[in-house]
């Protein structure tokens, strides 16, 4: 078997694998980051790394639970989201918000629009995910 660079490379000390990133990043297109920029990524707690990945495991079990109860009942499941977001609790909800509720659903379901969340919430998310938080942070004021 061939020795690579990587076999190299998983031997080196931190701050020298910080730097043969940066090297090997500015071999792409002449990107340049700093090499502390690694350093500090890979000196990043265990602990740290963990409880990231703790958090999308969680966020994908309410995901697969809230698809389950959006297909079992869509109407149901819009209504539940606003009354969440009203701050209504269903067990002391008043006639006037129970007929507030079923407008506001039937207007929803009349409509057929693709998303329950506020334009601004898919503005943002699509903006970040296409231009990163920086772009976002400094395009924010502009509203």
């Amino acid at each position: 078997m061939t020795k690579t660079y990587y076999d190299d490379f998983t031997k080196l000390p931190i701050a020298k694998m910080a730097q043969a990133m940066a090297d090997i990043t500015y071999g792409y297109q002449e990107t340049k980051v700093p090499k502390e920029h690694y350093k500090k990524a890979l000196g990043t707690g265990y602990e740290e790394m963990v409880s990231a990945n703790v958090s999308v495991k969680l966020v994908e079990t309410i995901y697969n639970m809230l698809i389950g109860l959006q297909k079992e009942s869509p109407r149901l499941f819009f209504q539940a989201l606003v009354l969440i977001d009203t701050g209504v609790k269903p067990s002391t909800m008043s006639a006037s918000q129970y007929q507030a509720l079923s407008v506001a659903t039937n207007e929803f379901e009349q409509t057929k629009k693709a998303h329950m969340l506020n334009e601004q919430t898919h503005t943002t998310f699509n903006e970040v995910l296409e231009n990163g938080t920086l772009y976002h942070s400094k395009n924010e004021g502009d509203d």
